[in-house]
């Protein structure tokens, strides 16, 4: 069943200008795998085997990157409790938007809603009780994610991390291009949940429910590794590739490539959000650092060549 989560309020009016639809559309993910409940999965360590029963998370305060890198903010009363066993679609409102090129927001629940009974929330409301719960008392507040399963060699151990709060609560920039499709922009990114525990020890049982410890770190981890753009722009598959480092991102009108002795590449191309080619640059053999000038904004495709074929593509926004 496809979920769909609203406003829990009125929205408010922007005035008279034409505003489009937008919606942020998550893809539940274990690697390249679709997600369902129980299957055996890895994270990145040894022994780190696992297969989860209950994954559910809040996202809030949502801001929309768009134009040029312009940002807009989201209503706080858009609330979504994604359930990772369930398709997403979290409808972020309307909105004054030509091009979108990425989408922040938080793991959890703010202040001082954090805080509140939930009792007085509506019913329906993601934020009312819900059950099993995702309220762990007034004083902690809600358990911003729950994941629950089993872990350790013979995969028969309890693992459960209930991540908690507000020094916890984080904000996640994904860069990804929004594409219209019937009046509405809708904006499609990737969760891998077997990121949610990397670096996390699964070879025994795991029990840590609160704001310190594995739990804290499953919450880092939603924040570093767990979401990323499914959009595969221009026709280019974007890869990671460990022996570059591309920065600053957002650039502002200069970028410096640093790569390693071992790096084959010699050419990178660069290619405009509509996959129009605007400029081939060489890069410097045997050199670690390149800079070059950008004089186009928004959203680029950088396109790694050596002499025989593509190597990689790193997606910027140039603001």
């Amino acid at each position: 069943m496809k979920k769909i989560f609203t406003l829990l309020a009125i929205a408010m009016s922007f005035g008279a200008i034409a505003q489009t639809p937008v919606n942020l559309n998550i893809y539940h993910k274990l690697g390249t795998a679709n997600f369902v409940f129980n299957q055996a999965s890895t994270n990145n360590t040894t022994n780190g085997n696992f297969k989860l029963n209950r994954l559910e998370y809040y996202m809030t305060k949502f801001t929309i990157v768009h134009d040029g890198g312009t940002t807009t903010v989201v209503p706080d009363n858009v609330v979504a409790l994604v359930r990772a066993n369930e398709q997403t679609a979290i409808a972020l409102g309307n909105f004054n938007v030509t091009n979108i090129e990425g989408i922040k927001f938080h793991i959890g629940v703010h202040t001082p809603i954090n805080h509140d009974d939930p009792g007085l929330q509506p019913s329906g409301s993601p934020l009312a009780y819900q059950m099993p719960s995702m309220q762990w008392g007034w004083t902690s507040g809600y358990r911003f994610v729950a994941l629950e399963g089993l872990s350790g060699s013979a995969m028969n151990q309890t693992l459960e991390l209930h991540g908690l709060g507000d020094i916890n609560y984080l904000e996640t920039t994904v860069s990804v291009l929004g594409s219209l499709n019937n009046g509405a922009f809708e904006i499609n990114i990737n969760a891998d949940y077997t990121r949610a525990l990397e670096n996390i020890n699964l070879s025994s049982g795991l029990v840590v429910h609160g704001e310190a410890q594995q739990a804290a770190t499953m919450l880092q981890n939603f924040n570093d590794y767990v979401f990323s753009s499914s959009n595969s722009l221009a026709g280019v598959d974007e890869m990671i590739n460990t022996d570059i480092s591309i920065y600053p991102i957002p650039s502002n009108g200069k970028i410096i490539i640093e790569t390693p002795v071992s790096f084959k590449g010699n050419s990178m191309k660069i290619y405009n959000q509509n996959g129009q080619l605007i400029n081939t640059y060489s890069l410097h053999t045997g050199k670690n650092k390149t800079e070059i000038e950008i004089d186009i904004s928004g959203v680029l495709i950088l396109e790694f060549h050596d002499d025989k074929q593509k190597l990689f593509s790193k997606t910027i926004l140039n603001k």
